[in-house]
């Protein structure tokens, strides 16, 4: 049972991410206030200047993002300097309240608009708009400036310290911890389809069993981009273990297909409570013992009668072990490989200017959004109105649409209503006890920053309830205080939402729209390459960086689509998801027909091989017809498909072997088809077969 919730606890958190990066915000905050507190008492400074030391601190180490250690390092010791300047701004400024005012609103515009020039300035416009916020809050004097510094410093040296001594992001135990996680992923892949073999009518079940299918997705997409910053690795090495982490994607995939077939058949559902039970015990075994105890649970169920299942399940294990193999060898690895430099990307001649920038826009409507929570705020409190303007800001942040905002703001709301009543609940116990405060706005900062990805309600309640236990410890605290946070709150996201309605609005759908142009855009270069690497050389290898492009594409429109699928009524949600559902479909058979194609390549002659070219490009002329940017009519490439495709039916099933690497590729390809044929349907394209011709091949 312990073993149980520890795999799903793992599959929860993809390689202890959230955890490492809340005990990380946490110990910086700690030691941030440990050093600052003391240093100001003796300094005879006001104690309330360590909470901006802490606030850096809680950026430093959440907002530093670049890809390199080099990065990383710039970013922090850049990170004082917009602090210090907005901050000197906000005293410099205080003494006219309407000219205090308009700067603030300048600062938001920057510091929104900056990101544009690349990742490490979002931290930077990030603490900039801090340090006006807590000036306003604090409202120091020009004397304060040095203390204030000082306490800039200590937690961008905290932050900094624990990224790069304490708990460092080192690549080979992201990946160790990340190959459990995979596993841990499995074992719920597994438990997800025995309920579903329990009850196979159940709506709910089958939905967890998709989701359980994506995180799977998720974690092996991070996974792979960890093994790229492995400089220690040769490229050669870095593919092999991009491979194995694609491998065992793919076998747990199939083999939970495979289970499902045998739940919906009217005769085969018996067998799958028993190979789910014995695969469950058997992935508890060190990774060496995976391969031979998954050949002796495929043969138990091969004895049953299921032979797709037992090659399915030999394969997973298979998979798992090699991936384990693999992954304990990066420690005895001394090859001399080359130190790959990032790469940063460049952006394409062609930019966007002007109001099509989304930078530009979102910077637009967040500031005319602060300008309305610093009118309709300053109406609730006249000394607490910057509430208003916080919620208003970070409601934008990371948000691409009016439905993600919308979602954002009812979730910043909820998530305060309840912190409200926490926050008294809280101050009440504990008010008077520095030590228990202590230990309360600790225990919040960790929890916050711990659902920081997963909950954006959970966290807003427990920013709200830290505050109940800060004003105690200030000796500020009152229940209105609180309620006046509630009331800001409302205001600034009402602020948010009229802006993000009124002011330059992105519709849902379009970013929707726009993200799938840009999967079967994907989909169709993997195709169009493919098909060339094929015709050219002979070989269908390398395939797993177009493969992973397909991927992020995917989680892209899933992002997008999110408030429109989880947020909507049944009724108003059916066609997106039902173009999620294809999408998902898609990349699936996609990723499984980059590995057979591989083998498929090697086993057939020249003139398969061609035929296999032209059915991809085909196939890649399709996808192309789905987008703004199609050249070629949807049904006369959707027909030349269909064309090729009789002919590789003809080649494979003349064939004596039984099921090859051919036989699959077929059978994947033409899969591809029929998803783009219900694609064309879902999005109204007119010229399109019915795809009925596929019905009696797949």
């Amino acid at each position: 049972m312990a073993s149980e919730w520890w795999n799903r606890f793992l599959a929860s958190d993809p390689s202890l991410r959230r955890l490492r990066t809340a005990v990380r915000v946490t110990l910086a905050v700690a030691l941030t206030l440990a050093i600052a507190v003391p240093l100001l008492a003796w300094w005879g400074q006001p104690l309330p200047s360590a909470m901006i030391g802490a606030v850096v601190a809680i950026n430093g180490s959440l907002g530093v993002n670049d890809p390199d250690r080099r990065g990383q390092a710039i970013t922090y010791a850049l990170l004082p300097l917009p602090v210090l300047a907005a901050l000197g701004l906000a005293i410099a400024t205080q003494v006219s309240p309407p000219l205090h005012s308009a700067v603030f609103l300048v600062v938001i515009f920057v510091a929104v608009y900056v990101r544009r020039f690349g990742p490490r300035f979002f931290p930077l416009g990030m603490v900039a708009f801090m340090g006006y916020f807590f000036a306003m809050f604090l409202r120091p004097q020009l004397a304060q400036f040095p203390a204030l510094a000082v306490a800039v410093l200590l937690g961008t040296l905290a932050a900094a310290g624990l990224r790069f001594l304490v708990l460092r992001d080192d690549p080979e135990g992201v990946l160790a911890r990340g190959r459990r996680t995979l596993r841990a992923q499995v074992h719920g892949l597994l438990h997800a389809v025995r309920d579903v073999a329990d009850q196979p009518g159940s709506t709910a079940r089958r939905r967890k069993l998709h989701n359980r299918s994506a995180r799977l997705n998720e974690t092996s997409l991070m996974l792979e981009n960890t093994v790229g910053r492995m400089d220690e690795l040769t490229e050669a090495g870095r593919t092999v273990l991009r491979q194995r982490i694609l491998d065992v994607e793919l076998a747990a995939e199939n083999l939970v297909t495979r289970l499902l077939r045998l739940v919906d058949h009217p005769s085969g559902g018996g067998v799958v409570p028993h190979a789910v039970g014995a695969l469950l015990s058997v992935l508890e075994s060190r990774p060496r013992e995976i391969r031979d105890a998954t050949r002796r649970v495929s043969e138990q169920i091969e004895d049953r009668g299921s032979v797709d299942v037992a090659m399915a399940i030999r394969s997973l294990g298979t998979e798992l072990a090699e991936l384990a193999e693999a992954t304990g060898e990066l420690g005895e690895r001394t090859d001399d490989a080359e130190s790959d430099v990032a790469e940063e990307t460049e952006e394409s001649t062609e930019e966007q200017t002007g109001l099509a920038r989304p930078e530009l826009r979102t910077a637009i409507q967040v500031t005319v959004a602060a300008g309305l929570a610093i009118l309709l705020g300053q109406l609730v409190s006249p000394n607490r109105w910057y509430w208003a303007v916080i919620t208003a800001f970070v409601v934008f942040i990371s948000t691409n649409s009016r439905g993600e905002l919308l979602v954002r703001a009812w979730q910043r709301t909820a998530g305060t209503i309840l912190g409200v009543v926490s926050g008294i609940l809280v101050a009440a116990q504990v008010g008077g006890d520095l030590t228990a405060e202590l230990s309360v706005i600790l225990l919040c900062v960790f929890l916050a920053f711990y659902f920081v990805g997963y909950s954006y309600a959970a966290m807003t309640f427990f920013i709200t309830t830290l505050l109940g236990a800060l004003y105690g410890m200030l000796g500020t605290f009152n229940v209105s205080v609180l309620e006046t946070r509630l009331a800001e709150t409302a205001v600034g996201a009402l602020a948010g939402v009229l802006a993000a309605v009124f002011v330059l609005p992105t519709r849902t759908r379009e970013v929707v729209r726009n993200n799938t142009s840009e999967f079967l855009g994907a989909l169709r270069d993997f195709l169009r390459s493919t098909g060339t690497e094929l015709s050219e050389h002979g070989t269908a290898s390398g395939l797993q960086e177009p493969t992973r492009a397909l991927d992020d594409a995917l989680q892209k429109v899933l992002t997008s689509a999110n408030p429109l699928t989880a947020y909507r009524f049944r009724s108003r949600r059916s066609q997106v998801q039902r173009m999620a559902a294809k999408l998902s479909g898609c990349a699936y058979y996609v990723r499984n027909l980059s590995v057979a194609l591989g083998d498929a390549a090697e086993m057939v002659d020249a003139d398969t091989r061609d035929r296999l070219a032209e059915h991809l490009w085909a196939l890649a002329d399709a996808a192309d017809a789905l987008t703004e940017e199609g050249q070629v009519p949807f049904d006369e490439a959707l027909a030349a498909a269909h064309r090729r495709s009789d002919e590789l039916h003809d080649l494979s099933e003349s064939l004596t072997d039984g099921p090859t690497s051919l036989h699959r590729s077929v059978r994947f390809l033409d899969r591809t088809t029929q998803v783009l044929d219900e694609l064309a349907r879902e999005l109204g394209t007119d010229a399109h077969l019915t795809g009925s011709h596929l019905a009696g091949r797949s």
